[in-house]
């Protein structure tokens, strides 16, 4: 079960980029202990200046097991540009976790779709079965999205989770861009025609989708027009 949400003073403890305006960054509980939290949850940031009042939900990309807490931010409007110039030192409050958007032991073989910074969420439940050595007994298939190869965040790590499990199967997509990739092959939007094509069939799977409002707006009703039921459909949008 998720676990009981709380607030945190936490304090950045380091910045890295992972993709054209998209950065991690790694914070640390200023009390002793870590967040406890499933993979596939999120939390809720407050700075300390007027754009925290309300705060903004962000998913974790990090791992129970990680030193620090992570999100993974694209710099889209004041909030997220705000998080981007944090310096390392700055203190902010984080509450949760929230969220039921992760695989439970009932699901089976598992398909997960992103665009973007859709990936967060995904790339967090992947290193963790990985992490756990669970990914022998996990069939995974994820479809990720971007405009051009350099939008692409943690392209590398997932690719060598996968060479070394042979699960995740990932499939890339370019919207915007066609190059020379031995991973990438699609050109294109993700369409139900292309996700049959990798899957065989859309029966007996669990689809767990992430990205714009647009996005899984878009993908949610493609994969309902195919029969899949709704119970077999797990959402989670960005904004």
């Amino acid at each position: 079960m998720p676990g009981k949400k709380r607030k945190f003073d936490c304090v950045l403890v380091s910045k890295k980029k992972e993709a054209e305006g998209v950065i991690t960054l790694k914070f640390k509980p200023k009390r002793a202990g870590k967040i406890s939290f499933i993979p596939g949850q999120f939390i809720i940031i407050y700075l300390k200046n007027g754009l925290g009042s309300k705060g903004k939900p962000y998913t974790i990309s990090s791992i129970p097991d990680d030193e620090f807490l992570s999100i993974t931010v694209k710099k889209v409007g004041e909030f997220s540009t705000a998080l981007h110039n944090l310096m390392t030192g700055t203190s902010v409050a984080i509450e949760g976790p929230m969220g039921r958007f992760f695989p439970e032991e009932k699901n089976g073989e598992l398909v997960f779709i992103a665009a973007g910074i859709g990936i967060a969420p995904f790339f967090s439940i992947i290193r963790n079965y990985a992490k756990r050595r669970l990914l022998r007994n996990k069939k995974i298939h994820l479809f990720y999205s971007n405009k051009t190869k350099k939008d692409i965040a943690f392209f590398d790590e997932l690719n060598r989770i996968s060479d070394k499990n042979k699960d995740p199967r990932i499939f890339y997509y370019l919207t915007r861009q066609k190059i020379k990739d031995s991973r990438i092959k699609e050109f294109k939007r993700i369409d139900v025609k292309s996700i049959k094509n990798k899957l065989g069939h859309l029966e007996n799977k669990d689809y767990f989708i992430c990205g714009s409002m647009d996005f899984v707006s878009d993908i949610r009703r493609i994969i309902l027009g195919e029969g899949i039921g709704r119970h077999n459909i797990h959402t989670e949008s960005f904004y």
